[in-house]
């Protein structure tokens, strides 16, 4: 039987240990904590545009890319209702300035998104109304079919974007992205690491696990494996990630024992 509980302590703990050779341990403990307030907190319009007005930027792109062009990006886009009436010349404007991502997709995506989010406002009051209107945390049903409308609505929220923002604003389910699903593939968690519905839906089971396991929040689930996996977790002071994809370090990876990949690499 697994020992969710056992594995995620090694996890956090792995993790704190290998980034405080770097970062002072309190600074990592300290950004993580965060992340156990999130299910907790109410949003307003304002943060909830910018948790959406960012995942455009984050799909298909490097952390690490989009962290370091953030105050930038926030800078033409933290308004929703400005943005919302954002004409050709000033995407234009925005598209030639050197310190942006200069996506046209991604940049039209993002006035587009402000457009149906101003009104998604204006016809519930708020974009907490429009959540609620869902009832998403009586049932996973309910939190699907949120998810569907999302997806619906706004462009580059596609099936595991769409759980990023679910995630991002404290609804419990886990982002089912491709770090995660290498993680826990590994560790014999789950049985492919592809990206169909069903596979997508079977991390976020794992994740479940985890959380009811540790009584700590979903999102903070997702951050501390994220941290284990991705390149680089700036956001949380940690230089780079541990069971990466290429050259993991296997060799001061607290999991060694619950690997199934590990033996493989010889």
């Amino acid at each position: 039987m697994t020992d969710y509980k056992y594995i995620f302590d090694k996890t956090e703990a792995s993790l704190i240990s290998f980034g405080s050779q770097n970062v002072p341990e309190k600074t990592i403990r300290d950004s993580l904590d965060k992340f156990k307030k999130v299910g907790t907190k109410t949003f307003t319009d304002s943060e909830y545009f910018q948790i959406l007005m960012v995942i455009p930027f984050y799909s298909g792109f490097r952390a690490e890319t989009v962290n370091n062009k953030l105050d930038v990006i926030t800078g033409y886009f933290g308004d929703f209702k400005k943005v919302a009436g954002y004409d050709a010349a000033k995407i234009a404007e925005i598209l030639n300035d050197p310190g942006m991502i200069r996506h046209s997709g991604k940049v039209n995506a993002t006035v587009k998104n402000a457009r149906a989010f101003k009104a998604i406002t204006e016809k519930y009051g708020t974009f907490q109304q429009y959540i609620d209107s869902f009832s998403p945390k009586l049932s996973l049903e309910n939190l699907m079919r949120l998810r569907e409308d999302l997806q619906r609505r706004f462009s580059y929220l596609g099936k595991i974007t769409a759980y990023h923002f679910l995630t991002d604003i404290g609804m419990d389910v886990l982002k089912p992205d491709r770090v995660i699903r290498r993680i826990f593939f590994r560790l014999g968690l789950l049985k492919s690491e592809g990206e169909t519905e069903k596979e997508l839906l079977d991390t976020v089971f794992v994740g479940h696990k985890f959380a009811h396991a540790t009584s700590y929040p979903i999102r903070y689930i997702d951050i501390v494996f994220v941290g284990y996996g991705q390149v680089r977790s700036s956001e949380i002071g940690i230089q780079h990630g541990i069971c990466l994809k290429d050259e993991p370090h296997c060799g001061i990876c607290a999991l060694q024992k619950e690997c199934k990949y590990f033996p493989k690499r010889g």
